[in-house]
Parts: C-alpha cells; structure tokens; sequence
C-alpha cells in the first residue's frame, strides 16, 4: 500500500479507495494533494488489508509518515493464520500502514477491551486496559490496570502482554495476581511477574512468589508425594 489508486470515482452516497493491499470505504472522502498529501474517510470507515479489517467514525492516511488515524466507536478485527482471530474495541488510534506499530485508546472514562478467540471455537479470553500497543502481528500489550479473563485463567497486573509464538499472557507490574481455574489443579498466585503459555502448558511466576495450589484429587497427589 505505497500508494492509494483511486479506483472508483466519487458518489453521492459513498466513497471507496483502493490499492493491491488495502480497501477502504466510507459515507465522505476527501483527497488533499500537494506536499502534504492525505485523504480523510468521514462517516461508517471500514478499512481492510492483509487479514484486517477496522471500522470507525472517521480515519485520516497521510502519505508522507505512511501513518493511519481514526477515531469514533472502533473495533478492529484479524484473523490469524491458525484460525484464530482478534478483536480491539476503542475509541481512537494511531497506526503504521504495514500493520507493524500501533495504538488504540479509549474514550474519556473508558477502557480498551481486548478478545481473543481460538480457533476450536471453546471460549475466548478477554481483556481490558487504559491502551493497547502493538509492533507487529506477535504482540500486543494491554497497559494501564490490566485484566485477563478466560476459561482457563483470570489475571490483573499494570500490563498484560500477548505473544503470538507462544499464546502465552505474562503479567508485569504492580505485583500481578493470576488464578489458574481448570484442570487437575487449581491456584492463586502473586509475584513480580507471571507468565501462562499454552505450548507448553506451564505457569511461571518470578521475584517473592506467594499463594496457593489445590490439587482436586487429594489421593492422586499423596500418591505423587510418595
């Protein structure tokens, strides 16, 4: 997306832009040319490119930093090439045409909500916090009193961070908490830091660990112990 062609010609009741990566549609457009070219998308914004797509209110591209802005009731979804797909709502953003650099803020009061949902269709973790950050498609980090939640696990800490590679979700700052709810075991934990990963399925927690571990078969474990 070096460029935008204009590939269809303005209409009364909607406008679009094209390119080889990216489509975008909206009620209004509007072209700016010269040294400082950019083009503003007014009214029901839907973008779409390599795997995303994003609504929103409004949206401004400006050629020369290669840079996106949109504001007003955003949800941008992608799906990943496993099956699983990703979902950010907010209320304003500020990202790289690449899709490498990004961040979604809320309104004023607000929070950015964050869901994840695998791709054997089983229940999606979710997440909240004052702003989501990304660099690339491996990883997203929710700042701000941030809280995980899901089927396997619930977590809160200053900031989450989401790892494509690993699946894992590792909790930093402000001595995150992190409750493991399925499976043989059950536990709590606090810690400086606390990583979860689903491949392999393992917990780690770093720097003065507290909490505890229940096992929900007493036996299995005495015969473990021995």
């Amino acid at each position: 997306m070096t460029s935008f062609l204009l590939a269809l010609a303005l209409a009364p009741a909607a406008d679009a832009a094209t390119t080889a990566a990216a489509f975008v549609r909206s009620k209004e457009w509007v072209v700016r040319r010269g040294e400082k070219r950019e083009e503003e998308f007014i009214g029901d914004v839907r973008y779409e490119s390599a795997g995303s797509k994003l609504t929103a209110d409004w949206a401004l591209y400006q050629h020369a930093s290669k840079q996106w802005k949109a504001r007003g009731s955003i949800l941008v979804v992608r799906r990943l090439e496993d099956g699983t797909v990703l979902e950010a709502r907010g209320e304003k953003a500020t990202f790289a045409e690449d899709g490498r650099g990004g961040v979604l803020e809320p309104a004023p009061g607000g929070r950015v909500r964050f869901k994840r949902s695998p791709p054997d269709g089983s229940d999606p973790d979710l997440g909240e916090g004052d702003r989501l950050t990304w660099t690339d498609t491996e990883q997203a980090v929710l700042s701000g009193a941030a809280r995980v939640s899901g089927p396997r696990t619930d977590g809160w800490a200053d900031t989450a961070t989401w790892s494509r590679a690993t699946g894992a979700i590792t909790l930093g700052g402000g001595r995150p908490v992190l409750r493991k709810k399925e499976g043989e075991w059950s536990l709590a934990i606090k810690a400086d830091d606390v990583a979860a990963t689903e491949t392999p399925r393992r917990i780690q927690a770093k720097g003065k660990v507290r909490g505890w571990l229940q096992f929900k078969d007493e036996e299995k474990l005495k015969r473990l112990a021995r």
